[in-house]
């Protein structure tokens, strides 16, 4: 799991270090925690994965930090939101959505999933993720 740094996108304090501890917990390295689209493309050369909120400090900019994140830099993106309804359709190369609350399992079976397709596996996306590839 060394090799996977992971890039909290959270614009919510208490959200983004109850996040990087759970990550840290299941033996990742969080490679940082972005609050803006700004803060996240500086973060991006050093990140494999990034988990996205939606709203973030520089308004609902998630989608575009994902998209940009996916895009241009091959991270695998997971978006992290209570507001899932408000993503109506597939994003291109974003993977997929939770929803919050998080539970730490739910992170542990996304990121293990991620890990496997990073492996040039499949697998099963874990129940409670919405697939967008």
């Amino acid at each position: 799991m060394a090799e996977e740094k992971i890039m909290i996108v959270e614009d919510d304090a208490l959200i983004a270090t109850d996040l990087r501890e759970i990550v840290s917990n299941l033996g990742y390295e969080v490679s940082g925690i972005a609050d803006s689209f700004v803060t996240a493309r500086l973060l991006a050369p050093v990140s494999t994965i990034a988990l996205v909120d939606l709203n973030l400090k520089d308004g609902a900019t998630g989608l575009r930090v994902g998209q940009y994140l996916a895009s241009n830099f091959g991270i695998e993106v997971v978006m992290v939101t209570a507001s899932s309804e408000a993503i109506q359709d597939d994003l291109p190369k974003v993977i997929g959505l939770i929803s919050k609350p998080v539970h730490p399992t739910l992170i542990k079976n996304v990121l293990d999933y991620l890990r496997r397709i990073r492996e040039g596996g499949r697998g099963v996306p874990p129940a409670g993720m919405r697939l967008f590839v």
